[in-house]
């Protein structure tokens, strides 16, 4: 059997509801779909649309029209209908969603948040990220020498080297010197 005549079996099986006939229907030919649609898909409707709902349109709009209303020659011209309708079915959703004032994704803004800002809010620590950094920094504090802390701890809060020398009565060079070696020393 050639593959019009396969195509041609197929097609008849399918629509008088053949499951299995459906399955190596979709098997042999939801490729084509899939890859006509996402081809077609505009990369503003994806985070909109997943590809399946296309492909499923598709199909559904295949199943529905009448069997005597079209035929087809050749696998490559069933191919060619099914990337067609596909192609439409994108198009159709892209100007509903572009062009129409109502859905046109360009207009829509998010929402202000409770602090009247459009920015999302900063990530905050959760409790077991505290109790983590916290037994990391008691570890790094056992192998730092006494001397060397009271550095370390002023670069925790965020003070500059310059700031750390003057507060300390070392120069600007030792401080640099102590972080070097506790970087060293942890592997950071």
């Amino acid at each position: 059997m050639d593959e019009r005549e396969e195509m041609q079996r197929l097609l008849a099986a399918l629509r008088t509801g053949d499951p299995a006939a459906a399955a190596e229907f979709y098997r042999r030919y939801g490729p084509v779909v899939r890859a006509a649609v996402r081809r077609e898909l505009h990369h503003r409707l994806r985070t909109r649309f997943d590809s399946l709902d296309f492909v499923q349109d598709v199909w559904a709009s295949f199943l529905a029209l009448p069997a005597d209303r079209y035929t087809f020659a050749s696998p490559q011209a069933l191919l060619g209908f099914l990337a067609r309708v596909a192609q439409n079915k994108v198009i159709e959703a892209f100007r509903r969603r572009f062009r129409t004032q109502k859905n046109d994704i360009a207009r829509e803004r998010a929402e202000p948040r409770d602090g009247g800002t459009d920015e999302p809010p900063a990530p905050t620590p959760s409790p077991s990220q505290w109790a983590v950094a916290g037994e990391a920094w008691e570890r790094l504090l056992k192998n730092v020498p006494p001397g060397h802390r009271v550095i370390v701890e002023r670069l925790r809060e965020g003070h500059t080297y310059e700031d750390i020398a003057r507060m300390t009565n070392v120069s600007v060079s030792t401080v640099n010197r102590i972080v070097r070696r506790l970087k060293d020393l942890t592997g950071l």
